[in-house]
């Protein structure tokens, strides 16, 4: 038992089940752990079957469990709801056919009484829904000529049907006494058997049992008919008690029982009898009554919220910080891809400051902001600084930090054609306010090229009007509710924008409790024109049942367009947003330049109707979040001070607060990235 346990453990680890079983109707297939078992199936009801498990010895397997069965039909699999020892099963009957050997031969070796007590206790058994025929031999000169069918006809089988214990054994009884047959006819009562086994219920379990004292002597008829007459009889199951006064079993009888799903015992004494037919009614009684139902196919919902997104174009003002570093890779002098950069000064004509809108897109432009506003401004000069890490390959390499500035320089001598007399080349280790060198983050913060100019327009902010969409939610959210019995094996999820897919994901075994977008992430801009948000799900689970699913109602997006608004006389949305010159690393001071852009944004706030100003400070993720959080703060209560300290702002008018590394404007994995993090975000709202 432990062994089977244990194997049946390991098959169920890897998702396998022995593949030992037996079919019933309708598809219906019924599998045991138990390996090396035979069944047989006889379906009761739509979700009830009785199952016979024996074992590779032909007995009777015992102590099975709702764990040891699996049903099935076709990819489906059943809930075992219970499962019954025979015993307890009142539902079906039991069809017999026992075949007694009463020859002379039985006296001689004084075993009829044995034999009648081993029968009298297997027929105890019996019940009243049972049917029982019981065949034994008679000479055919023994019975009288008025009972034969015409002078030719020989009878040498005598029967009786029935289910009362008492009845069948007084008829055993008198297959003996006064006498015994003389002759063996054996194959005779076996067809008469098998005739009365055909002309019952298909579907209904019948057995077969003989007891045979010795070889048949005086059938006419032979084991070849006898195969033949048993082929093709369903449910149908052999057992035979071989006393023959011989050693081993009989050939035709051993392989009469495998062929017809039975067992052979051989009995060499009549102490034998009891022992093998306690054991053949324990496998001919013993069966197994299995409830099951089949679990249902997943059923769910998806829902959608909110109900609606409303997006509006919002003009916006854009004044970044110009951040005046180059950042180089660790080693190299080489100008990075991610910095935009022409081939030749025709391309540099197209060139428009104006165009471009994210800050960061702005740096990546910063060769050419500098390029477009020195030939601007033929006045100003740049002074160009090359610097490195002074650690680990670049330790004291001022070669590195010169080769970097002239990189710089011939950009923007031979693209731009500035006169290198306005340009001034110097080199240095480290810069002038470093990033600390004590993280890899900040060596390379340290490998860069650093701008100044004598005149203020070179570095100051880069101011750019566009239109925005901004939406008053910041996600959407679709949540699917979904019952599998049988469990989930995978899903495939697609979010739609009116009918077009926007995006899919796939997924293995349970859903998520929900699918969350970004409408920042996913685009307000892809998303304004859809007219509405919706998704399909499709779930499978483990027996193969799809499950498709439509949200019960998208969501609405209302987009309202700049233009419609002003063609209505309705008030439109500005946001301008001001990014302060940079603060040095760990540093909260406002030094020149950012109190300039902060007076630049008290002055706009007298200009407009009804401001709003909103200071965010920033940092970025290097060191500790308690402290950059405490910094973050600093920053923008300095901004904050500074523009109720001249009076013309009012403190409902403004709002501050420090994030330090959390909701990062930029991205913290490059070193431009981080540095621009180390500002303060100053966002004024108003209509117009």
């Amino acid at each position: 038992m432990m062994k089977r346990v244990v194997i049946l453990s390991l098959l169920l680890a890897f998702g396998l089940w022995p593949a030992l079983g037996a079919a019933a109707e309708d598809g219906l297939a019924v599998q045991t752990s138990w390996l090396g078992a035979r069944l047989s199936v006889e379906q009761l009801a739509e979700n009830r079957v009785l199952v016979s498990v024996l074992n590779e010895e032909g007995e009777a397997v015992q102590g099975l469990g709702k764990a040891d069965f699996r049903i099935t039909r076709g990819a489906r699999t059943a809930q075992i709801l219970s499962v019954e020892a025979v015993p307890e099963e009142r539902e079906q009957s039991l069809n017999l056919v026992l075949v007694v050997d009463n020859s002379y031969s039985m006296k001689q070796r004084a075993a009829i009484d044995p034999v009648l007590s081993a029968l009298a206790e297997f027929l105890s058994l019996l019940r009243p829904i049972d049917d029982a025929h019981i065949l034994t031999f008679v000479d055919p000169g023994s019975v009288p000529r008025e009972a034969r069918q015409g002078e030719a006809a020989r009878i040498t089988t005598r029967s009786a049907q029935g289910n009362d214990p008492v009845q069948l054994n007084q008829v055993l009884r008198e297959s003996y006494f006064p006498r015994q047959t003389d002759g063996t006819y054996l194959y005779d009562a076996m067809l008469e058997g098998l005739k009365l086994i055909r002309a019952m219920p298909e579907k209904s379990r019948k057995f077969m049992v003989v007891f045979s004292d010795g070889e048949d002597l005086n059938s006419r008829v032979t084991a070849r008919e006898l195969a033949a007459a048993a082929a093709g009889l369903a449910n149908f199951s052999f057992f035979a008690v071989d006393f023959m006064d011989k050693p081993g079993l009989d050939p035709f009888l051993h392989s009469f029982a495998q062929a017809n799903n039975g067992q052979i015992r051989k009995a060499t004494s009549a102490e034998d009898f009891l022992p093998i037919f306690k054991q053949f009614s324990t496998t001919i009684f013993h069966r197994y009554a299995v409830t099951f139902r089949f679990l249902t196919p997943p059923t769910g919902t998806l829902a959608a919220e909110p109900a609606a997104v409303n997006i509006e174009e919002v003009t916006m003002v854009d004044s970044s910080p110009l951040l005046n570093y180059l950042y180089f890779e660790t080693g190299s002098s080489e100008i990075p891809e991610r910095y935009r950069t022409f081939r030749n000064p025709e391309e540099t004509a197209s060139f428009s400051e104006e165009a471009l809108t994210g800050t960061m897109e702005k740096h990546h432009q910063l060769l050419n902001v500098i390029g477009g506003r020195l030939r601007r401004h033929p006045e100003a000069r740049l002074r160009i600084v090359g610097c490195n890490a002074d650690s680990g390959e670049e330790k004291g390499n001022r070669a590195l930090s010169r080769s970097r500035a002239d990189a710089v320089f011939a950009y923007l001598r031979y693209v731009w054609a500035i006169e290198p007399g306005r340009m001034e080349v110097e080199a240095r280790n480290l810069p002038q306010a470093p990033s600390t060198g004590r993280v890899a983050e900040g060596s390379a913060e340290n490998q860069r090229v650093e701008f100044s100019s004598d005149t203020p327009a070179i570095l100051d902010t880069v101011k750019s009007r566009f239109l925005v969409e901004q939406s008053d939610v910041e996600e959407v959210r679709f949540l699917p509710s979904v019952e599998a019995e049988a469990g989930l094996e995978g899903w495939t999820f697609r979010l739609l924008a009116g009918e077009r897919v926007l995006l899919s994901r796939e997924g293995i075994g349970p859903l998520p409790e929900a699918f969350v977008f970004s409408l920042a992430e996913l685009g307000l801009r892809e998303i304004a024109g859809a007219g509405q948000l919706g998704a399909e799900l499709e779930v499978k689970d483990r027996e193969g049942n799809v499950l498709a699913l439509r949200e019960g109602a998208p969501i609405a997006v209302n987009f309202l367009r700049r233009e419609e608004r002003i063609a209505q006389k309705l008030e439109t949305k500005v946001v301008e947003k001001y990014g302060l010159i940079l603060f040095e690393f760990d540093r909260a001071d406002l030094k020149d330049r950012n109190q300039i852009i902060v007076n630049r944004v008290i002055s706009r706030m007298a200009e407009v109707a009804s401001p709003f100003v909103e200071i965010f400070g920033h940092t970025d993720i290097i060191g500790k979040e308690e402290y950059n959080l405490e910094l973050s703060r600093r920053r923008a209560e300095a901004v904050y001070k500074a523009m109720l300290a001249t009076g013309l702002v009012h403190e409902e008018e403004v709002s501050h607060a420090g994030l330090g590394p959390h909701e990062p404007p930029y991205d913290n994995a490059l070193p431009e990235g981080r540095a621009l993090n180390r500002t303060v975000l100053i966002t004024l709202a108003y209509t117009e």
